[in-house]
């Protein structure tokens, strides 16, 4: 989504858009000598004007409109670069073109009006002085989003279809059965609540497209000892999962007491979302109380699969 945004600095403007207008020549019709030297200068800084505002538009249109984005972007959005001060940056370009079109029609109504042929000269340089102090006055924004471009085009791109996230505390083997589930490597991308990534992987189902994301990080701490950050995170994923799987080891090799993992279940059941509850790592050792046991490390995750397509056949029938 934020690929695409181009990377603009103010001298790179100034000088593709002065470099632009120079090759400017006079135009070829016969004309009187001092008619051919006002339309050379009027085109000049009608040129440097449109490529100015070509290279901020780029920018300004290229980003979404947030009002209409997914609430889970919007509220990532708004953690990773704030999205009141991405709002007002943008802004501050938008003003800019404004005001380097207002600029430009000021100098050619005065080119036009002016009986002096010598002025020209004077005028247009003027208006590409005027041209400069604008992009001057609007360089600390495009420099904010040059900045936030980078890290908003880190962020995931989840689709809009039935998303299961795996969660559970670290090491239970979140990953390992994303991958079985999916049936490929999973994307890894990276996410501003926690260093360690994100994981995104699908598989079909009944001609159905089913995402499945692995949340590290995220989900692996009570919510008490949370930092606010990380309490947004949970927040956002609400609006993208459907169904939670949640992991439990009860062999304890993944470096968590069965108690602190059934606190985390407690807190993640609290979240209201539908949920399938199991057992990761049944080979080694089991529990009577999750009837669903699997061995993701073996690829034995069956019973695990069959509980997902129940629901699967429950939530995409209707």
């Amino acid at each position: 989504m934020f690929k695409n945004i181009p990377i603009i600095t103010k001298d790179m403007i100034i000088e593709k858009a002065f470099k632009r207008a120079s090759k400017i020549n006079f135009p070829k019709k016969k004309l009187p000598l001092p008619i051919k030297i006002r339309d050379k200068e009027m085109k000049r800084v009608e040129v440097a004007s449109q490529v100015i505002n070509s290279m901020l538009e780029k920018v300004v249109k290229r980003y979404p409109t947030f009002e209409h984005l997914d609430p889970f972007y919007r509220e990532i959005i708004d953690i990773t670069v704030s999205l009141d001060e991405l709002k007002h940056n943008i802004g501050a370009l938008s003003w800019g073109m404004k005001t380097i079109q207002r600029i430009k029609n000021e100098t050619i109504r005065k080119m036009k009006r002016t009986r002096d042929i010598n002025r020209l000269g004077n005028l247009r340089k003027e208006a590409y002085g005027r041209y400069i102090s604008v992009l001057k006055r609007i360089e600390d924004n495009m420099e904010f989003l040059n900045s936030a471009r980078e890290k908003l085009k880190q962020l995931p791109e989840v689709k809009s279809c039935y998303t299961i996230v795996i969660a559970g505390a670290p090491n239970v083997g979140k990953s390992t059965v994303l991958h079985i589930l999916t049936g490929a490597e999973p994307e890894v991308r990276s996410y501003p609540f926690t260093t360690k990534g994100i994981n995104i992987g699908y598989f079909e189902y009944k001609y159905n497209e089913v995402q499945v994301i692995d949340t590290p990080g995220l989900l692996d701490r009570r919510f008490e000892e949370r930092n606010e950050m990380e309490l947004k995170a949970i927040s956002s994923l609400t609006h993208l999962a459907n169904l939670i799987v949640f992991i439990v080891d009860p062999s304890e090799s993944c470096g968590y007491p069965l108690e602190e993992q059934f606190n985390l279940l407690e807190d993640v059941k609290g979240m209201g979302i539908p949920l399938i509850h199991c057992q990761n790592k049944s080979d080694l050792k089991y529990i009577q109380d999750i009837a669903i046991r699997i061995s993701a490390i073996n690829e034995e995750i069956d019973p695990l699969k069959r509980e997902i397509f129940k629901r699967l056949d429950a939530e995409l029938d209707q």
